[in-house]
């Protein structure tokens, strides 16, 4: 058994028994490594430690118990899954998401949660063209070659882009679909877009540009722009069971696989990364992410 493939075993295990005491000597006994060793590997793979992984995670499930059944007990729901009393889970809430538990029931906004890797994705780097399917999503990588602009109008938010928190996004969003029909030039058919202005700085400060497509390019007072330029790109294809794990979850993973694989595949590429949403149906939500390639 690889070592990637030890930590993921534990990590569905975590999953599968948030509301059951586990200790360490349990897991790291799961992954066939001492203590020492698990709790190395899994900080490195995962990217937190095993208690605070356990943490976010519950609080992450918790959050959705407490937007899909109002009428609950907070304390029921805390006591379930863990959390000692109400107090302790109230602060841990509000530390993770900065709004408390009763304030999210009351206005359940979109949260960034601290969600589960899918380490397999990490040492499965496909080649173009090929399809992976891996714990509900399916992805494609491919290259495209763009002949004409393509042209947005829409806004720009700042924020800090970390996790658990509550998503510095949504509010940004939520006004693109509001406006979106009174923007001069609008497609209906077109795509809507979100770009990271911040991605070649590698820093948590988020600039980030959200937008509707436009049939071309315009000038506005109170509107900014932004343009795929003619190019080729490397287009990261990937869908999930539906918009909101797409969002909250899946488009997290696929940026990290990107990462890795463009270095595994030596692919000189620009630090942009765009984000083109399509239409969503009940059975499942697709979207691309675009990644101009460096002219030589």
């Amino acid at each position: 058994m690889e070592a990637w493939d030890s930590i993921s075993k534990v990590v569905n295990y975590i999953e599968e028994n948030l509301e059951n005491k586990m200790t360490m000597k349990e897991l790291s006994e799961i992954a066939y490594l001492s203590p020492f060793y698990f709790q190395r590997l899994f900080k490195r793979l995962v990217n937190a430690t095993v208690m605070e992984y356990i943490k976010f995670r519950r609080l992450a499930r918790i959050s959705e118990e407490l937007k899909r059944r109002s009428d609950d007990n907070i304390l029921a729901i805390c006591l379930k899954y863990g959390f000692e009393n109400h107090e302790t889970f109230a602060r841990n809430f509000k530390d993770a998401y900065g709004v408390t538990p009763s304030e999210y029931r009351a206005n359940p906004v979109i949260l960034s949660h601290f969600t589960k890797p899918d380490i397999s994705l990490q040492y499965n780097i496909i080649d173009e063209d090929v399809p992976i399917v891996t714990e509900g999503i399916v992805l494609e990588v491919t290259r495209i070659s763009l002949e004409k602009p393509k042209y947005f109008a829409g806004y720009i938010a700042n924020g800090i882009l970390e996790a658990p928190s509550v998503d510095p996004l949504e509010e940004i969003w939520n006004k693109v679909h509001q406006t979106k029909k009174d923007i001069k030039g609008y497609m209906l058919d077109g795509n809507e877009i979100g770009v990271n202005l911040n991605l070649a700085k590698r820093t948590k400060e988020l600039k980030y540009f959200a937008g509707v497509e436009t049939t071309k390019e315009y000038d506005y007072d109170d509107l900014e722009k932004y343009t795929i330029t003619k190019n080729k790109y490397i287009v990261c294809k990937f869908e999930a069971e539906n918009f909101n794990t797409l969002i909250t979850d899946t488009i997290g993973k696929v940026y990290q696989y990107m990462y890795l694989w463009v270095k595994n595949k030596n692919v000189k590429v620009e630090p942009v990364a765009i984000e083109l949403y399509y239409g969503s149906s009940p059975e499942s939500s697709y979207m691309e992410l675009w990644i101009p390639l460096m002219e030589n």
